[in-house]
């Protein structure tokens, strides 16, 4: 059935009002993610480019277009997508939580009013701000980084790791063993001046010994249930195992303390725990089979000879 044109006016001018009187009607609870979503902030960067390929025309260069839309692309990930593929987003930690500004704004002046420049020292991501900005949050980490020569130097204004040196912002990511080298070598070598030199080399060393006491942990854990089964008292070997586990879930916020060698230490007490646990759910191995008698050997033999010979001429003597 169609419409009739005066229902279709009604309709139309109804459907217009709400736009023009309601503007708020589609803005979402977050407008800092709605915007983020699709702004890019980098079309002052393609706008540089256009002018860049105007003036090489007027001249009669050569220039391919994507030549310069590759290179917009390398410099212009957007925020939104970087922060969209990280666990803050994933639990829900948007944009206002650490730029503040008020997110049920629609309208981007309103929305970003009481947001301050990354290098204003009054912002919260400033360098020297972030700790405290993360710390809301990540408190057990501040506590321990609070606890750190980078910290001291950070407090004193100086060149220093933030939170940010090592969790790019917006994707937040966690690193791997082997990329600690590269970025604890960025300051601790010879060519930079900052001692120890060995500090790369010793984090990812000590981070693959984490790894390989998650894995350890697994393993006893599976033993533990298995010689369960068997009928094994198994109640102290979990309790250790129980106290590894919480020694090694206390390691990610101690990391940021910096202190290797006390983190070490709580690697090996860790270890010590899982080994007591072992020992109790795996007894030493009862032999299967008598070993065969062992023959003399010939040292033994030339002693039994040199002996007699001895006897022998003291009686014929």
């Amino acid at each position: 059935m169609q419409m009739k044109p005066f229902n279709l006016i009604i309709f139309l001018v109804i459907t217009g009002a709400i736009l023009f009187f309601v503007p708020h009607a589609y803005a979402s609870e977050n407008s800092c993610i709605d915007c983020h979503r699709t702004v890019s902030p980098f079309q002052d960067i393609q706008k540089q480019f256009n002018q860049v390929r105007i003036q090489h025309l007027e001249k009669n260069v050569t220039c391919s277009l994507e030549c310069h839309e590759d290179r917009l692309r390398q410099l212009a990930t957007a925020n939104y997508q970087q922060w969209s593929n990280s666990l803050h987003a994933l639990k829900g930690v948007t944009c206002e939580i650490c730029h503040e500004g008020d997110p049920k704004q629609a309208v981007k002046e309103k929305a970003h009013l009481g947001i301050k420049k990354p290098t204003d020292l009054e912002s919260p991501v400033y360098y020297t701000n972030v700790p405290k900005t993360c710390g809301n949050c990540h408190s057990k980490e501040l506590a321990n980084f609070a606890n750190s020569k980078h910290y001291q130097r950070l407090e004193a204004l100086k060149l220093a790791p933030t939170c940010t040196t090592c969790h790019a912002p917006h994707t937040f990511m966690v690193l791997n063993p082997e990329e600690f080298r590269n970025f604890c070598g960025n300051c601790h070598s010879v060519y930079k001046k900052v001692a120890p030199y060995d500090v790369p080399v010793q984090a990812e060393y000590l981070l693959g010994k984490v790894n390989k006491l998650k894995f350890n942990i697994e393993i006893t854990r599976q033993d533990i249930f298995w010689a369960k089964k068997n009928g094994t008292d198994v109640a102290a070997a979990e309790r250790y195992a129980d106290d590894a586990l919480s020694i090694m879930q206390n390691l990610p916020p101690m990391w940021h303390e910096f202190n290797l060698t006390h983190f070490e230490d709580e690697i090996d007490s860790a270890g010590k725990e899982l080994k007591k646990a072992q020992d109790i759910i795996k007894p030493a191995v009862t032999p299967t089979r008598t070993p065969a008698p062992r023959t003399p050997g010939f040292i033994f033999l030339s002693g039994i000879v040199s002996l007699l010979a001895a006897v022998y001429l003291i009686r014929r003597k």
